[in-house]
C-alpha cells in the first residue's frame, strides 16, 4: 500500500465521524437561503455491483462509501430501471421509467426539443440553485446541450455549452485512448476485463481528469446560491486498467470469483443471445484460475480507485463548508455480472448482479428522524432518487413523478426494471427481497397497454433460497399462487404507467 493510499483510507473512514455534524472550518460565503436549503451532492459511477462495497464484502476497500453508509441509509434492495447506461441514466435524471422516456436501449436517446420532462439539474437550476456537473451523463445518440448545468465538464461525450477532456487536454486524451485501444469498443473485450496496471498517471485517465476539474471548481467557487453538484465516473466499468497502487491493496489469494451453474449451455429465457456470448464464453471457459482472480481483483481495484477520488472530492467540499448543510446521494447506473450465470459479463439482463445497484443517502441535512447507519430493505428504485431530493429541497414536481420519497413509507409492493434488447420482445422484472418474476412479452409502444395475451414466457426465482438464480421455478406448482399474484401486480403496474 502506498503512503498516499494508506493516508486516504484513514481520512475517508473518519470523513463523516469528524466533520459533518458540526462546522469545523470557515465556510464559503453564505446567505439565508443557502443556510436553509441544503446543498445536493449527487455522486454516481458506472457498472458498480450492489455488493462491491466494504459494508457488504469486507474484502473490498471502499472506506468513503462505507463511511457514507454508516452515517446515512444504505438501500440494500435498490435496482436500476434498465440494466444498461443510456436508458438507466435517462431514468435517473428525468425520474421516469424507460416506458415513459421512450429510451429503451443504448442506441436510443431523446433530442433536446423532445424532452419528456425536466432533468434533475434543470429542476435545481430553476429553483435558484447553482448547478455544476462533472463527468458522464450518456444521454444517448443525440448531441445534447448541458440540460440544466451551468458549469459542465465531460471526459468522453461532449455537450453543447460544456467543456471536454478532448478539447482542453487532447494530448492526455490521446495517450489514454492509445493505452486502451486493444481493449476494443467500450473497453470491454476479454483483455478489457482481464486488464492490466496502467502506465499513465491518474490525471491522464478520464475519471482522474474529471476529479481534477471538480476539485479546481470547488476550490475557486464563490457563488452564494445553494449548490447542486453532480459527479459521475466512467469506472469501475471495464477496462480494468487501474492506475498504479490500487491493486496493491488486494491479496490475490483472498479473491474469489464467479461460480458457474451446473449447465451445459446458457439458460436465460429473457436475455438469451444478447450478451456477446461468442466474445466471452469460450475465452473464460479456458481461462486460468489466476486470470479469473486477476479480472475480479482489478474490478475491485477500480472500485477502490473511484472510492478514493470520491473521498478527495467530499473532503474538498467539506473544507469549503459545502457539507455543513447537505444531502449526499450515491448510486450507480447498473451492475456487472463478472462472469456469473454461465460466463456472462457486463449487464443486459435482469439477474441480480446486473439489475441491483448500490444506493446510499447521507448528509447532515437528512431529517432528524432518519436513523443513521440503517439498512433499508424496502423495494427501492433509482427513479425514487429525484422525488426524494426534490422534497428534501422543498422543490415541487413539475408533473407527478412515478417514484416515491425514499425516506417515507414505501408505496409499491415490489421494484420494477425493464429490458428491451431482443427484437419484438420486452422483458419486465417484478422483484421483492425474497422473490423475482421476469415476464417476456410481445413488445408494445409506450402508449399501448400490456396484457396476459402478450406473455411469451417467464422466469421465477426464490431469491432467499436461490440467490444465484440457477433454479427457475416459472410454472411450477410450488409457486403458482405467488407467480399469479406477481403477474397481476406487474401487468397492473404496466397498464397504469403513463407516458
Amino acid at each position: 500500500m502506498t503512503i498516499r493510499l494508506f493516508t486516504y483510507t484513514l481520512l475517508a473512514v473518519s470523513l463523516f465521524f469528524t466533520g459533518c455534524k458540526e462546522q469545523t472550518t470557515t465556510p464559503a460565503k453564505n446567505t439565508t437561503a443557502q443556510s436553509k436549503r441544503p446543498n445536493i451532492i449527487f455522486i454516481m459511477d458506472d457498472q458498480h455491483r450492489w455488493d462491491a462495497l466494504g459494508i457488504v464484502d469486507s474484502i473490498i476497500k471502499t472506506p468513503t462509501l462505507d463511511s457514507l453508509a454508516k452515517n446515512g441509509v444504505f438501500f440494500r434492495e435498490a435496482v436500476c430501471q434498465a440494466p444498461m447506461c443510456v436508458p438507466s441514466r435517462n431514468s435517473i435524471m428525468f425520474g421516469l421509467y424507460p416506458n415513459q422516456t421512450g429510451v429503451y436501449r443504448n442506441s436510443g436517446g431523446v433530442a433536446d426539443s423532445l424532452l419528456p420532462g425536466k432533468t434533475m439539474a434543470q429542476y435545481f437550476k430553476d429553483s435558484g440553485y447553482e448547478t455544476a456537473g462533472f463527468g458522464k451523463t450518456h444521454w444517448g445518440r443525440y448531441k445534447t446541450d448541458t440540460r440544466g448545468f451551468e458549469t459542465r465538464y465531460t471526459s468522453e461525450i461532449p455537450e453543447k455549452g460544456g467543456k471536454s477532456m478532448a478539447e482542453l487536454n487532447p494530448e492526455a486524451k490521446a495517450r489514454y485512448d492509445a493505452e486502451v485501444a486493444a481493449m476494443g469498443p467500450g473497453e470491454e473485450n476479454n483483455l478489457g476485463y482481464l486488464g492490466f496496471t496502467s502506465k499513465l498517471p491518474e490525471s491522464e485517465h478520464r475519471d482522474g481528469w474529471i476529479t481534477d476539474r471538480a476539485l479546481e471548481y470547488i476550490e475557486k467557487r464563490e457563488d452564494e446560491r445553494p449548490l447542486f453538484f453532480y459527479l459521475s465516473y466512467m469506472k469501475p466499468h471495464a477496462g480494468h486498467n487501474v492506475p498504479e497502487g490500487y491493486e496493491d491493496l488486494y491479496d490475490l489469494d483472498e479473491i474469489t470469483y464467479a461460480q458457474q451453474p451446473p449447465w451445459d449451455e446458457d439458460y436465460s429465457p429473457h436475455a438469451k443471445g444478447v450478451n456477446r456470448r461468442d466474445l466471452y464464453e469460450e475465452y473464460w471457459k479456458n481461462a486460468t484460475d489466476e486470470d479469473w482472480k486477476l479480472m475480479t481483483m482489478r474490478y475491485y481495484a477500480n472500485v477502490t480507485w473511484i472510492d478514493d477520488m470520491m473521498g478527495r472530492t467530499l473532503r474538498a467540499l467539506r473544507k469549503k463548508g459545502l457539507l455543513d448543510n447537505a444531502i449526499i446521494v450515491y448510486t450507480s447506473d447498473h451492475g456487472e455480472m463478472l462472469g456469473e450465470h454461465y460466463y456472462r459479463f457486463n449487464k443486459y439482463n435482469l439477474y441480480e448482479s446486473s439489475v441491483r445497484v448500490p444506493l446510499i443517502l447521507a448528509g447532515n441535512a437528512l431529517p432528524e428522524a432518519v436513523q443513521k447507519g440503517s439498512v433499508s430493505k424496502r423495494p427501492t428504485e433509482n427513479v425514487d432518487i429525484l422525488p426524494t431530493l426534490l422534497e428534501l429541497a422543498g422543490i415541487p414536481q413539475n408533473k407527478p413523478l412515478p417514484g416515491s420519497n425514499l425516506l417515507k413509507e414505501a408505496t409499491k409492493p415490489a421494484s420494477f426494471s425493464a429490458l428491451h434488447e431482443r427484437e419484438g420482445e420486452a422483458a419486465f422484472m417484478w422483484r421483492t427481497e425474497n422473490h423475482k418474476l421476469i415476464l417476456v412479452l410481445e413488445r408494445k409502444d409506450k402508449t399501448s397497454a400490456y396484457s396476459r395475451d402478450a406473455i411469451i414466457t417467464g422466469e421465477f426465482y426464490n431469491l432467499a433460497e436461490d440467490p444465484r438464480e440457477w433454479n427457475d421455478l416459472y410454472g411450477k406448482a410450488s409457486v403458482t399462487e405467488l407467480q399469479e399474484r406477481y403477474t397481476d401486480q406487474l401487468l397492473t403496474f404496466l397498464q397504469q404507467m403513463k407516458p
